[in-house]
């Protein structure tokens, strides 16, 4: 009598474990999941290094040693929308249906 009782004890431990083994908080279902996570957390990580050494070129192009006058007019006309006297300013046509709320800003005074 005693041996289909250990028996049963032992396949019910056995299965209790198991089933924490693969579907538990440690288990195999979530360190797949986790692994994914680090892929994607590693792939951000390089984007945002890639971000980052790109920043770094432009603020060393700032810099007054080896300042860079075309990176200057290029951030004028991006930030401040910069202009030229007399330069024509062509936009594409999916853009000039889009008009600013208030357009005394962006008039320019004479």
């Amino acid at each position: 009598m005693k041996f289909p009782v250990v028996s049963l004890v032992l396949l019910g431990g056995i299965s209790y474990l198991g089933y924490h083994a693969i579907a538990g908080q440690q288990g195999l279902c979530q360190w797949s999941r986790m692994q994914d996570d680090v892929r994607g957390l590693e792939q951000e990580r390089a984007s945002l290094i890639s971000h980052r050494d790109e920043l770094s070129s432009q603020i060393q192009r700032l810099y007054s040693d080896s300042l860079d006058d075309d990176l200057i007019e290029e951030l004028a006309r991006q930030k401040f929308h910069f202009v030229y006297p007399n330069e024509l300013i062509l936009e594409p046509p999916e853009l000039t249906s889009l008009q600013p709320e208030n357009e005394d800003l962006f008039s320019l005074s004479n």
